[in-house]
């Protein structure tokens, strides 16, 4: 009966909702002020019924527009007149609502029978429904009403609070513009998050300990049940204005911060019509008077979309804050820590800068009113959506946004917490800081114990921001004794430096960059190693050393049992083996021999070599028959602690046989060309990072004087072999070897690239970073195909893109990231094969090599969409 009446209130709200056939959304690109003085005109043109989602500003600044079907050719024309470039972000408006209402109705189908969908959008009944669950379940959670809005809706607001009165707090609220789902759903996401973390995250924990949390999901909730009902795109209030035609006002127009200034608008009619005077919407009121009754916010969040933006004050005013120094590096760490999990972007900085002027908005009110830490949020996506952002990024844009929030949250309570409750460095006696050396007393016993225990690794990330700051984190590299594992070594300013720092390391290398004025953020924390397999725990003495083992076993632990559980029981047959784990190297040969004997018409595996300890170098073969025909070669694993790339490679395996007996996506490109596949490409060190060192990067050979073991097989090529980029030291993780082609599991794959002579494409698949690069890396000399290849890897990254919204960065190896010489990509471009690519994979460092397998298959997936677009591109354009 009730999924009945769930389908009825579908069915009968969509009969009145206003319908959008043939509605585009444009994006504008202007290059000089007169083209946007001609959008702004446009703006104006009320007949046109325009509704820009991202309004003219500045030139290179995108504009977005949603036009009616009756003014599409009417824009279109104007803009053609004008010169000015656009493109079709959405081609009908209707259709993507259409497949929105969709699943909508599935998911409130299946709901019938589980939990809660937090990766759907809900209407405000279901929204308020889950929020008395939340209250009812977590005794430290309570849903006070502050207000009621004009059509007399309750604002509903969820206070987190462990006890205490007027305790120092944070606000965060969503919804205001009421098309911008993502946030309401996003917000009620956040919210369970905090519930269920708190006693089991120690960041949370402390903060709730010491601090109130206030969440408002609904901050604008006749608009958002107007949307449910009516109209999809509405963003205003729906309150009556005296003297006008037109309903609602602006709701962030509204406070009392420049109000009635530039970039809001006294046009009822308009989107961003300010109201007829500060607080006059009742939404706007409630806020107001809540946050000064309390008296004791100390910071204000506010959750938009879209755009990917991370906001600060003012936008009334073009100047900067106060705390403008404060603010922007916070925003900076932020957005780094959203960046983190799957690489999107957030452009950082106050209002006015970052996209326009614009009078009577929240955070400057609330900055303006002694709350400093005040930021707004322009959640996903940058235009391909726009407000319409798919169900099926709610739970990746509130995980990556929870980020965000986090740091800003844990900012808030370091700065409000009593001093004793903090790590604390200072000199102890007489001592005093010197280089990298630093004495220090920690206040807190109980911090002083947890920290006590041996071994305990950290991974940093800096971000440089000067030369001065690179300058110091280069200077961490000369230190053998501490050592480090850089897992993105230093490459330029603003770009990630992940640190792996062993626990008798962990306070000095803190201590050298605090010292140095250099932030960090900590990407993974309480990281606890343990020895090789079957040794046991602890730290090992080498000499007068302190040898940490290698293996970080908190983030291993569920690796480990994820490999154990798929192990238990051999797969009789491809189609029953686990591509959701990682594997020994033994299973993914068993693997290969299954593969090949299922399909004996089109599979073959190669043996091409021996590794130094005398291991099978295979190589699968893809072949619909003919001999030396062209070919695309694809490698992974050359880095053997990059667990992604091998698993995705096995995954790649099933994936063109499957696309082969369904003659469907390369099945096309195999009656034509082979598929060259090296699934294992480093076996030795694989099946090291499996026995004894699960960080272990290198090759196993050991070279005559040599000190150390191994050699970076991706410096080991005769592509400016031993130049910059490289390091001549045979304990570093770049070692080049002895001199090019020394070690056999690269000379085994040059003497068969030769051997061929009709390789078109060379891929080699590494991780992390979630970068398409293309040659060079030992030289600022570009390629003479660059053109080419760039227009190939932006379509390759937008392919993949399609599928999560994983964000890749593209182009040249020593524009993108550094300089490296002896790589394997610019010894294959040198021999003649034009279309020589590498991928580094998920993710941007919140896990690095250490990925979860949950996250192999999808990575997997979305590797293959831009793969498919450079086998194809190989395809059709065969030199």
């Amino acid at each position: 009966m009730k999924l009945l009446l769930i389908f009825s209130a579908l069915i009968g709200a969509s009969l009145c909702l206003e319908t959008f056939v043939g509605h585009q959304v444009l994006r504008i690109k202007t290059k000089n002020e007169e083209q946007v003085k001609q959008l702004q005109l446009l703006e104006s043109l009320e007949h046109l019924e325009l509704d820009f989602w991202i309004n003219p500003s500045a030139p290179a600044l995108p504009v977005d527009v949603r036009i009616p079907a009756v003014s599409v050719q009417s824009v279109k024309a104007f803009l053609e007149s004008q010169g000015i470039e656009y493109s079709i972000l959405i081609e009908d408006l209707q259709d993507v609502l259409d497949k929105e209402k969709q699943d909508m109705a599935e998911s409130a189908q299946r709901e019938r029978s589980s939990s809660f969908d937090f990766g759907t959008y809900h209407t405000l009944d279901d929204i308020n429904e889950e929020l008395d669950h939340l209250a009812s379940e977590y005794s430290f959670v309570e849903k006070i009403q502050i207000g009621e809005s004009y059509e007399k809706r309750p604002l509903y607001v969820l206070k987190f609070s462990t006890g205490g009165s007027r305790r120092p707090a944070i606000w965060l609220d969503a919804g205001i513009h009421s098309r911008e789902w993502v946030t309401q759903a996003s917000a009620l996401w956040i919210a369970n998050k905090i519930a269920s973390d708190y006693g089991t995250d120690d960041s949370i924990t402390s903060l709730l300990d010491k601090m109130d949390l206030f969440l408002l999901p609904v901050a604008n909730p006749d608009g958002f049940v107007y949307t449910h009902t009516s109209n999809r795109m509405w963003r205003k209030t729906r309150s009556k204005i005296p003297g006008s035609i037109c309903v609602g006002v602006d709701p962030n127009r509204n406070w009392d911060a420049g109000f009635g200034g530039p970039g809001a608008s006294n046009n009822p009619c308009s989107e961003s019509y300010h109201g007829p005077s500060a607080n006059s919407e009742v939404e706007v009121k409630s806020v107001v008077d809540f946050i000064k009754n309390h008296g004791n916010f100390k910071a204000f969040l506010t959750l938009h979309s879209y755009s990917q933006l991370l906001m600060y004050p003012y936008g009334y005013k073009c100047t900067r804050p106060d705390d403008y120094a404060e603010l922007e590096s916070l925003g900076r760490a932020a957005a780094s820590s959203i960046r983190s999990l799957y690489g999107t972007t957030f452009q950082v900085g106050t209002i006015c800068s970052t996209i326009y002027q614009a009078s009577g908005g929240s955070i400057d009110w609330s900055y303006d009113n002694g709350i400093k830490y005040s930021f707004a949020f322009e959640l996903r996506d940058t235009g391909r959506y726009g407000f319409l952002l798919p169900a099926n990024q709610i739970i990746p844009a509130a995980k990556e946004t929870w980020l965000g929030l986090k740091r800003i949250m844990e900012h808030v309570r370091n700065k409000h917490l009593p001093q004793h409750s903090l790590l604390s460095i200072k000199p102890r006696g007489d001592s005093v800081v010197s280089g990298t050396l630093i004495f220090f007393t920690l206040n807190s016993k109980e911090r002083l114990e947890k920290d006590s225990q041996p071994c305990r690794h950290q991974v940093l990330r800096v971000i440089p921001q000067n030369d001065e700051e690179l300058q110091k984190v280069q200077e961490l590299q000369e230190l053998e004794h501490l050592q480090l594992d850089f897992w993105l070594a230093p490459r330029g300013l603003g770009l990630p430096v992940d640190i792996r720092v062993p626990f008798p390391s962990l306070q000095a290398v803190k201590a050298h960059l605090e010292a140095a004025g250099v932030s960090y953020s900590i990407m993974i924390e309480d990281v606890q190693v343990s020895g090789a397999a079957g040794e046991g725990g602890g730290c090992r003495a080498v000499g007068m050393r302190l040898m940490p083992p290698p293996v970080p076993q908190a983030l291993l632990d569920e690796e480990q049992r994820e490999m154990l559980r798929s192990s238990r029981q051999l797969p009789l047959n491809t189609d029953t083996f686990n591509y959701e784990a990682y594997h020994t190297i033994d299973e993914i040969y068993n693997f290969m021999d299954l593969l090949v004997a299922e399909n004996p018409n089109l599979v073959s595996k190669l043996e091409i070599g021996r590794s130094t300890e005398n291991r099978p170098l295979y190589v699968l073969k893809f072949s619909t028959g003919g001999t030396n025909r062209p070919a695309v070669w694809i490698d992974t694993g050359i880095h053997s602690r990059e667990w992604v790339t091998q698993a995705s490679g096995v995954w790649f395996a099933k994936k063109i046989v499957e696309d082969h007996a369904n003659n469907e996506g390369v099945a096309s490109i195999l009656e034509t060309m082979d598929i060259l596949l090296e699934i294992v490409t480093n076996p030795d060190g694989f099946a090291y990072t499996q026995t004894t060192n699960r960080m272990w990067r290198k090759t196993r050979s050991r070279h005559s004087g040599n000190l150390c073991v191994g050699v970076d097989p991706n410096r080991n090529w005769d592509a400016g072999f031993g130049e910059a980029g490289a390091s001549s030291s045979s304990c570093s993780e770049t070692y080049h070897g002895p001199y090019a082609n020394s070690e056999p599991e690269v000379k085994s794959i040059v003497d068969f690239v030769k051997s061929h002579g009709n390789i078109k494409a060379f891929v080699s698949i590494h991780s992390y970073s979630q970068l398409l690069l293309y040659p060079y890396g030992y030289t600022y000399t570009a390629v003479p195909d660059q053109q080419e290849l760039h227009e190939v890897s932006a379509k390759a990254v937008a392919a993949l893109s399609s599928l999560y919204g994983t964000q890749y960065k593209y182009g040249s190896i020593i524009t993108t990231i550094y300089r490296a010489s002896g790589g394997t990509i610019d010894w294959t471009y040198n021999q003649g094969i034009k279309y020589s690519f590498t991928f580094e994979l998920r993710d941007t460092g919140r896990y690095g090599f250490l990925l979860p397998a949950k996250q192999i298959v999808p990575t997997a997936e979305e590797t293959w969409l831009a793969l498919k677009v450079i086998i194809e591109h190989t395809r059709d354009n065969l030199y």
